[in-house]
Parts: structure tokens; sequence; C-alpha cells
């Protein structure tokens, strides 16, 4: 009798832990693509509603801009100057390449790479930075994919 309840015991452990459902990785990969895209699209188009969609709101969110005192904590602060960013700038392209994007096994934490080539008008100058080299890290959130963290950096010339 004690062996029949330790294989009642055991199938009932197997069947429990090969229940979990199985996470595709490249269907979830595929969505942090598009977010990343929606991203270079709200940034050109000036659409601060799309980008408090694709940013998560925490007050602990980082950003690391170019600049060496450029670190923006939570996502009041980034609107801010997101704001400020777009009023202060015209038309504006970017182009991505070299992108890369690691998803963990759990299926909720994606990081990911890329390079941008990124003119704009800013304050009535064109500008042209080249290279500029993006990285950050993304949460899927009630089924939706938010940045949680970027860096920027312009390579050294």
């Amino acid at each position: 009798m004690k062996n029949v309840i330790t294989l009642a015991v055991l199938a009932a452990f197997i069947l429990l832990t090969s229940c979990k459902p199985q996470i595709d990785l490249e269907a979830e990969k595929e969505k942090v693509i598009e977010v990343l895209s929606q991203f270079i699209e709200a940034s050109q188009n000036h659409d601060m509603e799309m980008l408090s969609k694709i940013y998560a709101h925490d007050d602990d969110m980082v950003i690391f801009g170019t600049h060496a005192d450029e670190r923006i904590v939570g996502w009041e602060n980034l609107k801010k100057v997101m704001e400020e960013q777009f009023d202060s700038s015209g038309n504006s392209t970017y182009a991505v390449s070299n992108q890369v994007v690691k998803m963990h096994s759990s299926g909720k934490v994606a990081w990911f790479s890329e390079i941008i080539d990124w003119e704009l008008e800013y304050q009535g100058e064109q500008v042209i930075i080249l290279g500029l080299r993006v990285t950050g890290v993304m949460e899927k959130r009630n089924d939706n994919w938010v940045i949680v963290q970027l860096h920027y950096s312009i390579p050294a010339s």
C-alpha cells in the first residue's frame, strides 16, 4: 500500500509540474522588437502619449543620457525632459542598426542594445549624432512590454 501511495504522489507531482505553460520566447521577442519600433516612431513624431505607454511609470526608473550629469529618475522627470526636448527640436529621424534583443527564460524580462544614427533640428540648428549606443531593460507588465531602464552613450571620437 505504501508503494501505491508513493507512486500516486509521484504521478501527481509529475502531472502538475509538466502542466506548466510553455512560454514562446520568440513571440515575446517579436513583441519587444515591436515596442522598440514604437519607441523610435514616438520619438520621431514627438508623441508623448505613445511614449507614456512604452515607459514604466515607476518612480525609480532610470535613464542615463549622453551628458555627464544626465541621469533622469522616474517617469514624471523623464516626461518633463522629453516635453522640453520636443519643444526645443524640430524634425528628427532615427536609423536603427545592430539591434540585439535577449529574453529571460521567464518571458517577462528582456534586455537590448542597438545603434542609432539620429538627425534632428535642435534650437534652429541641424544636429547629427552618428553611432548613438542605446542599451535598455524591458519588463512585461499586464501583458505589455515597458522600458524600465535606458542608457545612451556616444562613442569617443
